[in-house]
Formats: structure tokens, C-alpha cells, sequence
């Protein structure tokens, strides 16, 4: 009989960490749709083309992002949550895209944490965070690139 339990209460116990797992991971998906809506809003403030471009690719893989996170929320009924007000953008390019890298960064690193903890959940799901984690890692590092272009003493 307590093997029994065990199992049920087994069972209770994953399905509450993939519940807690999937209300993370649409934290996380609307974070990433807030960093890919302001990396669009900067890409429009930049008048360098290089830069603008930069930026607007950026933009456009956060989204790439942010929809294959959410395509994984709606297969397990869960939405997305809504980012929080975005920070102050800053008052040139500089400034802008370093709030933009910080961002990444965490959104980065707490995707690679949340893709450990779905390795016991689902393996499928932790690949495809996996995934996003190291594309946010070399997005960091083009963004990086992009905020060195970028004269910190100029306003735009």
C-alpha cells in the first residue's frame, strides 16, 4: 500500500514541477518578447545603417525566440505573462543597447537555468530552452560587439 502512495504522490509531485516549470517558462517568454519589442524600438532610434541593421536582426531572432517559447506554453495550455514596464530606454545608443545586453544576459542565463530543470521533466522542451540559451549567448556577444560601436559620451 505504501508504494502505492508513493507513486500517486510521485505523480502529484511532477505534475506540480512541470506546472511551476511552465508558469517560469511564460515569465520567461514574456521577457523575451519585452527584450525583442525593445530591441525593435532601438533598432528605429539608430541612424547608423550597420548599427540599425544589427539591432533589427537581433530583434528579430529575440522574436523568433519568444514564439517558439510561446508554441511550447500554448501546447500545455499556459500563456505567455506579460513583461513588466520596460526600463528606461536611455538617452543614446550606448546607453540603450547596454540596458539591452544586461537584459539579455539574465534572460540568457536563467533560460540555461530553467533548461536544467526541465531535463527531468521533459526532455524535448529542455533541448529546445537549451537551445534558445546558447543562441541568447552569441546573441550577447553581437550585442556586445554593437554597444562598442557606440560613442558613450554622444546623444542621439
Amino acid at each position: 500500500m505504501a508504494t502505492g502512495m508513493g507513486f500517486f504522490q510521485k505523480l502529484r509531485s511532477s505534475n506540480s514541477t512541470k506546472a511551476n516549470l511552465l508558469e517560469e517558462l511564460a515569465e520567461l517568454s514574456g521577457r523575451n518578447h519585452g527584450l525583442s519589442e525593445r530591441l525593435q524600438r532601438h533598432a528605429a532610434m539608430c541612424k547608423f545603417t550597420n548599427l540599425k541593421h544589427g539591432v533589427a536582426a537581433l530583434a528579430e531572432n529575440e522574436a523568433a525566440h519568444f514564439k517558439t517559447l510561446n508554441s511550447i506554453l500554448s501546447d500545455n495550455s499556459v500563456w505567455t505573462k506579460l513583461p513588466e514596464a520596460p526600463l528606461h530606454d536611455g538617452s543614446n545608443n550606448w546607453a540603450r543597447l547596454n540596458g539591452d545586453l544586461e537584459l539579455l544576459g539574465n534572460l540568457a542565463a536563467e533560460l540555461r537555468l530553467a533548461s536544467v530543470k526541465w531535463e527531468a521533466v521533459d526532455h524535448a522542451i529542455a533541448e529546445t530552452v537549451t537551445r534558445i540559451a546558447d543562441e541568447d549567448d552569441q546573441h550577447e556577444r553581437v550585442l556586445r560587439k554593437l554597444a562598442l560601436m557606440c560613442d558613450p559620451q554622444a546623444l542621439d
